[in-house]
């Protein structure tokens, strides 16, 4: 997103505005130690709503009432401030596109343009253009994730100074487990990738597979009633032919009958009650029933015998490695020959028969580390055969069901009930049966996961012809990753890293220096502070020309560099005349090389710049306070990126001479 910081500053506790005018492309603010510089960076965080204020406590907490900053995007301008103090929970918020650096006074700041900070950053992501209301992908309304804030927006935009060269972190604030989570995810949004409607249609899909999975379980269910009933058919079809000596829909599975079952009802209803009351059925059934009865049984009797010796060889094996474990063995051989006591001739009888009870003693330590093994390989064999004889088990008690039903039909006939009654009886079941499976039928659709299948590819087919996040997500890494190391390489990393090979991992945010396929070097392996300011360098540029050539990005194109020489002058700046790197260099290098390595990196981020320029039509914003001055730039006038020289004994972003004459 084009925007740019136009004012930022304070107004001090007598209505003073203190301020710097900045500018779209290359910022710089100089200057000694203690003079505000590393403060401007805390009072953008505070202003854009951070819940703690981190401005360093001198000369500005002490004078300050407020803290303002003046976006502009070109076309509009959003005047946003905040007061001094822990306990600040509003925040100013003003769209004025005729705002003058010299309205900006105590008066401008009126009480009824103060909101609380959640609604002021809602305000804000939409002046950035962010109209993403709802990130869930899962309708979960136990964990909702909400909308995307301007505040991890900030994790791209900031370098303060312990971070810039800092070899365990890259991003603001990354220490946060749940914000650098909520930063990586949010990446596809803050660039453009997905919108309001990606999420809509993740929702609806998500929503759409819990359904099917509903479906899918309710089929699963009427297949195993339906298979339930299929059996209750059989047998109720079985105690007719029993009962009345013919078959009920002879030549007809029951699985066919339920799956159309009002044509059978229809000729059910047409059935006359008829019984052959010379038939055999019901003995050649009773027969049937006890044959199958005696073979199963035959069959668990050997089951069982089987089951008994597997529980054997468990018991055995247990009590072989009871006694192993009770076993001391020999832990040496002998070496030496054994010497007769009343000839004093030498033999190595004893000492053979002794080594091979060593062996021995080697060979049962070994059947006792097998011996465990024995034992599991038996223990599925034992499952198996408890299970069969479990099967068996129930088909027992199935046949001796069928056999009391038998039994009971002539039961009845001696207490005069008619065998019509009972096959009356019978047919009354069956219609039952029948009567479920139509009234399932119209429950049950199976048209509906059909047509739902189809409307979970559809929508599907949307994300991934619109959106394919995945492959955008390549491609935006593939852009960072090349871009990064265009600049890399043209920057003074250590010897051993040329030419550098920066990769950085777009799902986890890590990054590192790939040296093969199998071997990666990761930025706290990375050797010296000049190797990780580089890497920082890299990707935030990196990051800072993809968001702005991606069109739809909503990431304000402001990057924040905080002292980024401090690796090649380390040192408290406290000279109030001019920069003198010789003062504060530290270290082995020469001071020239020293000064030439931050004249290039400041070329190099001009030129940076300049190409984002050529691609885009404007210039992002990037701030850097450093102490470094006065540099020969090849190809740009360095003097023209100065916004501030903070070197005198009242100079700095709060300008002590406006306070002392006003008191006074």
């Amino acid at each position: 997103m084009r925007c740019y910081i136009q004012y930022l500053g304070v107004v001090d506790k007598l209505g003073n505005s203190h301020y710097i005018s900045l500018e779209e492309g290359l910022n710089v603010i100089t200057g000694r130690s203690s003079t505000g510089k590393s403060a401007i960076i805390e009072i953008f965080d505070y202003c854009t709503g951070s819940h703690t204020n981190t401005i360093p406590v001198g000369v500005i907490t002490e004078n300050a009432k407020l803290y303002f900053v003046v976006l502009s995007t070109g076309k509009t301008k959003l005047v946003i401030a905040r007061t001094q103090g822990e306990n600040s929970t509003k925040t100013f918020y003003k769209v004025d596109p005729d705002v003058k650096i010299e309205k900006l006074t105590a008066d401008y700041f009126e009480e009824e343009y103060f909101v609380q900070i959640k609604n002021f950053l809602i305000e804000l992501e939409h002046f950035c253009g962010l109209d993403v209301s709802d990130t869930d992908e899962t309708i979960d309304w136990q964990q909702k994730k909400g909308r995307p804030s301007f505040r991890n927006m900030v994790s791209y935009m900031l370098q303060p100074q312990h971070l810039i060269a800092n070899k365990y972190a890259l991003f603001y604030r990354f220490d946060e487990k749940e914000k650098r989570e909520r930063v990586i995810e949010e990446f596809k949004i803050f660039s453009g990738i997905v919108d309001q409607q990606y999420f809509t249609l993740c929702q609806e899909l998500a929503d759409k597979r819990k359904l099917l999975e509903n479906y899918e379980r309710e089929e699963a269910r009427h297949k195993e009633e339906k298979a339930r009933r299929a059996e209750e058919l059989d047998f109720t079809r079985q105690n007719y032919a029993c009962i009345s000596g013919m078959e009920l829909f002879p030549g007809v599975s029951s699985e066919q009958i339920l799956s159309a079952p009002q044509q059978y009802l229809d000729q059910l209803e047409q059935y006359a009650v008829k019984v052959n009351e010379e038939s055999e059925e019901y003995k050649e059934q009773y027969k049937k029933l006890w044959k199958d009865k005696n073979a199963l049984l035959a069959k668990k009797r050997k089951l069982v015998v089987k089951l008994e010796q597997i529980e054997y060889s468990i018991h055995y094996a247990n009590q072989y490695a009871e006694m192993m474990d009770n076993y001391t063995p020999v832990k040496e051989a002998i070496t030496e020959d054994s010497e007769c006591p009343f000839c004093h001739s030498k033999t190595n009888s004893t000492r053979l028969e002794a080594n091979r009870l060593t062996e021995a003693i080697q060979w049962l330590n070994k059947e006792l580390r097998n011996s465990k093994y024995r034992i599991d390989s038996f223990l599925p064999q034992k499952r198996s055969v408890e299970n069969e004889i479990g099967d068996i088990n129930k088909n027992i008690e199935a046949i001796d069901y069928r056999l009391r039903e038998l039994y009971k039909i002539n039961e009845r006939l001696e207490k005069n009930q008619s065998l019509e009654n009972q096959t009356l009886k019978c047919t009354l079941q069956v219609q039952n049966i029948l009567e479920w499976a139509v009234e399932s039928m119209l429950r049950y659709d199976t048209k509906k996961i059909d047509a739902l299948n189809n409307e979970i590819k559809s929508i599907q087919a949307l994300l991934d012809k619109k959106y394919n996040v995945e492959n955008e997500l390549k491609k935006a890494e593939s852009f960072i990753n090349d871009t990064m190391n265009k600049i890399g390489n043209r920057l003074a990393f250590e010897k051993s890293y040329q030419p550098i090979n920066l990769r950085f991992d777009i799902h986890t945010f890590e990054l590192y220096h790939q040296v093969s396929e199998k071997e990666k070097v990761y930025l706290r392996s990375m050797g010296s502070g000049a190797n990780w300011l580089y890497s920082h360098i890299c990707l935030f540029l990196a990051l800072l020309r993809y968001f702005a050539e991606t069109k739809s990005s909503t990431i304000p194109s402001i990057l924040f560099l905080d002292q980024p020489s401090q690796v090649y002058f380390p040192a408290v700046d406290t000279n109030r005349k001019e920069f003198n790197a010789k003062e504060l260099k530290k270290g082995e290098t020469e001071l020239d090389d020293d000064m030439s390595a931050v004249t290039n990196l400041y070329t190099q981020i001009a030129l940076v710049i300049e190409a984002i320029y050529k691609n885009c039509g404007y210039r992002p914003q990037i701030i850097i306070s450093d102490h470094a001055d006065k540099l020969n730039l090849n190809g740009f006038d360095f003097e023209s990126f100065i916004r501030a020289r903070w070197r005198k004994s009242d100079d700095g972003l709060i300008n002590l001479k406006i306070i002392e004459e006003k008191q006074k």
